[in-house]
């Protein structure tokens, strides 16, 4: 019997879709990846005047919600406010 593949969140697959994901549910922010470091990915959302609008999210692992416009509110939410304040998508939510 095989063992279960672990999807990792190092491969240049899941940050392709990361930042196609994010683009499309925080559209008024520009997400900047920063090096991932064994199985750890980590960014944070820019606005267009160069703002942070989301201080650094870091993920450890894929799970079957990671890529979800909910997992990835909570993520940002729960990494912290900025001075800037959050992206507008995530405002009155």
């Amino acid at each position: 019997m095989k063992a279960a593949i672990k999807p990792s969140v190092a491969t240049p697959q899941f940050r392709t879709a990361l930042l196609r994901t994010l683009k499309n549910n925080f559209p008024s922010c520009k997400p900047h990846l920063e090096s991932a470091v064994g199985e750890r990915l980590a960014f944070q959302l820019f606005d267009a005047d160069g703002n942070a609008r989301s201080q650094l999210v870091t993920i450890n692992r894929h799970t079957p919600d990671t890529l979800t416009r909910s997992a990835l509110s909570r993520m940002i939410q729960n990494a912290g406010v900025t001075e800037t304040g959050f992206p507008k998508e995530l405002v009155g939510r």
